[in-house]
């Protein structure tokens, strides 16, 4: 269901282009609201944005929303949800076999005023991210193969910021509670193989976490909050 013509032609040229040498390529958007630009490049085969078939649709609801997604590759799947208003959402996935799975708002709304750019290079690249509330910026660099990022981001005004570079790492994020009003805020750069970190971020009290790792098999577990 697409409610604005501008986005037709974008999606349409998307499915057109997973015909060919560019087979399997598939493309599902519902839209709800007016003065959203969606643009959809996918470039290989079996790409995918939305999980089409599954009910569980790619969806923009709500007005000013800005979605870019970019695949080039194999095997990849972008399954996005966005609610609310004036949201940038910028994709870039370069490889094969990388699923990003992002939700932005729902359930009562939330998520206004997002932004949340995502560039992954490299094969069998895992990320999933929750986002729900508002002024929230959430950036993600992932170089390398094999390696899950999983966030959620639920105290309004939080920033993250988190660049991997090599191979089967793994980082987990939580950003829960009312904080002190300016929200949780984070900033990793991971370079090397097989590391794991894990950062819960919670409370009443307004945390930051800076950290930055270089080496192989590094654990990282950083808990603030009460």
């Amino acid at each position: 269901m697409i409610k604005n013509y501008k986005q037709m032609a974008f999606v349409m040229a998307a499915i057109f282009a997973g015909s060919g040498a560019y087979a399997d390529n598939k493309v599902y958007i519902e839209q709800a609201g007016s003065s959203n630009t969606v643009t959809i490049t996918q470039v290989g085969s079996t790409n995918r944005v939305g999980n089409v078939g599954t009910g569980n649709q790619s969806k923009i609801t709500g007005g000013s929303n800005t979605l870019t997604t970019s695949q080039t590759g194999d095997g990849n799947i972008i399954d996005y949800t966005v609610v609310g208003n004036g949201n940038t959402i910028t994709k870039t996935v370069t490889g094969d076999t990388n699923q990003i799975t992002f939700t932005c708002g729902d359930s009562t709304t939330g998520c206004t005023t997002v932004t949340s750019s995502m560039t992954i290079v490299g094969e069998l690249n895992t990320v999933t991210s929750t986002i729900k509330g508002s002024n929230i910026t959430n950036t993600l660099s992932i170089t390398g193969d094999s390696n899950t990022v999983t966030q959620s981001i639920l105290t309004s005004n939080s920033t993250s910021n988190i660049t991997l570079l090599g191979d089967s790492n793994t980082f987990t994020s939580s950003m829960t509670g009312a904080s002190g009003g300016t929200g949780h805020h984070l900033i990793a750069a991971v370079s090397g193989t097989s590391n794991t970190h894990a950062v819960t971020q919670s409370g009443s009290v307004n945390t930051s976490v800076s950290i930055v790792t270089t080496g192989n098999s590094n654990a990282v577990t950083v808990t603030t909050g009460n």
